[in-house]
């Protein structure tokens, strides 16, 4: 009987060890990914991807498994066979006839498993810590508790009798690109890299209007604040000076068709709607990926040109997909082709397009790129930025430019590690920005700014006035008025947005969440993600 309980002891032991000792590869990975392969700015971050879940982002997934498998596959390879010869001594064990024998090996094992198990464990628990460090976690939880009044004292809720359009409308043509910074210019014109990596792009913005002093030659860029660091955030934040957070306790995390998208928002793409302009969103991907089709669709009725509607239109085989769905060349030339459409209209139009070839990790390396660097990332910067120049170029040839404003915009920081990697994690970075075909801007001087700023500054761009010149959270930087991150500062702005608004959770996000009928998705508040969401009053008791 002692004998089968020291040799079941020592099975458990065994397995615990190996399975202990997987879980600790995965996790040193997942760290490793968080800290050097990408960068996660905040914890909300962290949990709208997790809440979006990876639909849409099948490439990321390979890459993510191909880095692991990389990594520790070896490890794994040697820890299965140890596992394997643990196991097969246990069976030859079974028919052991030497009592000694059976003693002497089963205690030898015994020792092994449980010091194998005692190790892991021990590391398990380390690498949960700095999991939960790199994650920002504690930092979430600390800025959870901690009320403020940014929203009742400084949001300015959008509304069009605050907005007064010209009677001779302009055509928008609206560019996100992807992990766009002016960072990646030399320092020579304000960037932190010693060769340029977007030069095209820095002769655009000296060409024409980036909120820098006249006739600098240093290119200026939008930080980016917490909630507004990922895609779909950034396009919210920049359309509608409004960050996107997860902080709200009713938020549900569902992006079903009939979810309504932050009901309370009124955006650019509303208000240019009102005015008559016909609204359209194009990108290579799946535009639901987030609730990105869902924001467009509910804030301007544009109309989603994506890799669904290409397979289904036939603009690309049913099978296609490369990257995130099909790359920027084919990309630009389908914009191409629908704002020739477009122009042809009676109306004005607004034609927002997404890049994607400058996502993390490394890029999309098409046939087109430059074989300049050694890293392939810094080779598809500045591939896209001398793509991204065509387009412009061909843009200003045609018919319809003279009545058109061109607005060029990162949607976010790039969150490849490279970059920090080269720039170091105390530089200032910032997002590329730059107005093309707008207002001229007579300030004569460089705006701090933040990409909430760049809603309302787009409005007037398009000729528009605003009354007080805010929108949302935003600043017109064409206006003789400071900017929220001027007048206070970055840092303190940064953390308003972070900490626990009730303004923002009982009337911005009401509604959020919800279907069209006004219920919850029977989903709501089941998932991990609740137990991150601070509960209000009534919820606690």
């Amino acid at each position: 009987m002692k004998k089968r309980w020291r040799k079941h002891l020592s099975i458990w032991t065994g397995t615990c060890a190996y399975i202990l000792f997987l879980l600790v590869c995965i996790l040193l990975y997942a760290i490793d990914y968080i800290t050097n392969v990408i960068q996660v700015e905040s914890f909300s971050q962290f949990l709208y991807t997790m809440q979006v879940g990876m639909g849409g982002a099948s490439n990321t997934i390979v890459q993510i498994l191909q880095g692991f498998a990389q990594t520790y596959l070896i490890w794994i390879i040697i820890a299965t066979i140890l596992y394997a010869c643990f196991l097969h001594l246990f069976i030859q064990e079974k028919h052991a006839k030497k009592s000694y024998r059976f003693s002497n090996t089963v205690l030898t094992l015994n020792s092994a498993a449980l010091v194998a198990s005692v190790i892991t464990a021990g590391t398990l628990v380390y690498q949960v810590k700095q999991g939960y460090k790199a994650l920002k976690i504690d930092e979430y939880f600390e800025e959870q508790n901690i009320v403020s009044t940014l929203y009742e004292d400084h949001y300015t809720k959008t509304d069009s009798s605050l907005v007064q359009f010209p009677k001779k409308k302009k055509n928008l043509i609206y560019i996100y690109l992807e992990s766009m910074e002016s960072t990646y210019a030399d320092k020579e014109h304000g960037g932190e890299f010693v060769q340029n990596l977007i030069p095209h792009l820095t002769q655009l913005a000296n060409d024409n209007v980036d909120f820098s002093e006249n006739d600098s030659l240093m290119i200026n860029g939008g930080q980016v604040t917490n909630n507004t660091s990922w895609t779909v955030a950034g396009m919210v934040a920049q359309t509608s000076g409004t960050p996107l957070g997860v902080s709200n306790s009713k938020y549900n995390h569902s992006f079903d068709e009939d979810m309504l998208f932050m009901p309370n928002v009124v955006s650019l793409g509303d208000l240019l709607k009102e005015q008559g302009y016909s609204n359209t969103l194009m990108c290579g991907s799946e535009a639901s990926y987030a609730g990105r089709a869902n924001y467009f669709r509910q804030h301007g009725d544009y109309t989603i040109l994506d890799l669904n509607e290409a397979h289904e239109s036939g603009k690309l085989p049913k099978d296609y997909h490369e990257w995130w769905g099909f790359e920027d060349s084919k990309l630009i030339e389908f914009a191409k082709e629908e704002i020739t459409e477009l122009a042809k209209q009676d109306q004005p139009f607004n034609f927002t397009m997404l890049t994607a070839d400058t996502h993390f990790k490394d890029g999309y390396l098409c046939e087109d790129c430059p074989d300049t660097f050694d890293e392939q990332y810094e080779n598809v910067i500045m591939c896209s930025d001398q793509r991204i120049a065509e387009f412009v170029h061909w843009i200003q040839q045609q018919d319809f430019y003279q009545d058109t404003v061109i607005v060029l915009a990162g949607d976010h920081l790039s969150m490849d590690g490279l970059i920090n990697q080269e720039v170091g994690l105390d530089c200032q970075r910032k997002t590329y920005f730059t107005v093309i075909n707008g207002p001229d801007y007579i300030l004569n001087k460089t705006r701090s700014y933040t990409t909430l700023d760049i809603f309302p500054t787009t409005v007037e761009a398009l000729g528009a006035q605003i009354e007080g010149d805010h929108l949302g959270l935003g600043t017109s930087l064409y206006a003789d008025a400071p900017t929220l991150s001027e007048e206070f500062g970055f840092e303190w702005l940064n953390k308003q947005i972070s900490y626990h608004n009730v303004c923002y959770e009982q009337e911005i996000m009401e509604g959020d969440g919800l279907d069209v009928d006004g219920n919850e998705h029977e989903e709501t508040n089941t998932t991990l993600l609740s137990y991150f969401m601070p509960k209000t009053k009534t919820e606690q008791q």
